[in-house]
């Protein structure tokens, strides 16, 4: 019982202090991580969610780590007793992990009403370019992509009647672009994983300004560089916040087109053609590969060897 004990406060604690470190170092870069924003919207939002997943990422790959080492080598007869120290850390783990699960049970229950209204008052269409939508009678206009591994795009009778036919397929292009890129999975890892960011003012920064570098994305995946194609989906997204005089519903838990906010951000950058260019974030997937990398070089027989020693060493001297 007390190998089995050691092993989850090894992972939580390891997780604690890992993903806390990263979380303090990305609150102190933040400020000049923001200002190398200012580059196409795509690679700005996956600069901004990097540095919002980071200790998350950082965290776990660490207590993976550790974990495995102590799996390999740590007698099942140990006799050792934890300290403060290591119980402390696993308790902020766990605590992570508890307010990590209330948001998910939140956004679960939001899911299922969204689900509930989908099934009762919906009705399935397939466009001309087989784009499949679900369309609602509700006085909101309504255009979002919800769920996370099984999406659907939700269309109201009131945007499908009041928008063009041309603003209407601008529309269904910018939330499809959601869809390649993974949007919505990469908005619930922001949200929903254990992270220390998300106590912190700097977290929601993060989230805020991923959420509207998303959106400017999904605007140039959508309309391209042609100067016809972004002033359709301009017009587009004016005529839509127009009609957005009350609160969205709470079950719309997904990306919608329009927000309520960035809405002059957004309709500024459409103007200007030729801004929808954009480039393969080759660097954060080097970084992605070389953490991986160091990871699996952790794992090899010598460093797994020395790593279970300082653990070792960190139960006995640790208070």
């Amino acid at each position: 019982m007390r190998y089995y004990l050691l092993l989850v406060l090894i992972f939580g604690a390891a997780y604690a202090f890992a993903s806390l470190l990263v979380a303090a170092s990305a609150s102190l870069l933040w400020p000049a991580i923001r200002r190398r924003l200012d580059r196409p919207a795509a690679a700005a939002a996956r600069l901004a969610a990097g540095a919002s997943l980071a200790p998350c990422a950082v965290g776990a790959m660490v207590a993976a780590v550790l974990a495995a080492a102590f799996i390999r080598f740590e007698p099942g007869n140990t006799s050792e007793t934890p300290g403060v120290l290591l119980s402390l850390g696993a308790a902020v783990a766990a605590a992570m992990a508890l307010w990590a699960a209330v948001r998910i049970t939140r956004a679960a229950r939001a899911g299922a009403r969204c689900s509930r209204v989908v099934r009762s008052g919906a009705r399935a269409l397939a466009r001309a370019d087989g784009t499949r939508i679900w369309v609602l009678d509700t006085e909101y206009p309504i255009a979002a992509v919800v769920g996370v591994f099984k999406t659907r795009l939700l269309l109201s009778t009131r945007v499908i009647e009041e928008c063009t036919e041309a603003e209407l397929d601008a529309i269904v292009k910018h939330e499809r672009a959601h869809v390649r890129r993974h949007d919505n999975l990469v908005r619930a890892a922001m949200l929903y994983l254990p992270n220390p960011l998300a106590f912190l003012t700097t977290g929601r920064e993060m989230h805020q300004t991923w959420a509207a570098a998303a959106e400017e994305a999904a605007d140039d995946a959508a309309a391209g560089n042609a100067a016809e194609s972004r002033t359709t989906l301009a017009s587009a997204l004016v005529r839509v916040a127009k009609m957005a005089t009350t609160p969205a519903p709470d079950w719309v838990g997904g990306l919608a087109f329009y927000e309520g906010s960035n809405l002059e951000n957004r309709v500024r950058r459409l103007l200007r053609a030729g801004s929808g260019a954009t480039h393969v974030g080759v660097r954060s997937r080097i970084a992605l590969a070389a953490l991986i990398l160091c990871c699996a070089l952790l794992l090899t027989n010598a460093a797994a060897v020395h790593l279970h020693a300082w653990m070792e060493l960190v139960v006995q001297v640790a208070p």
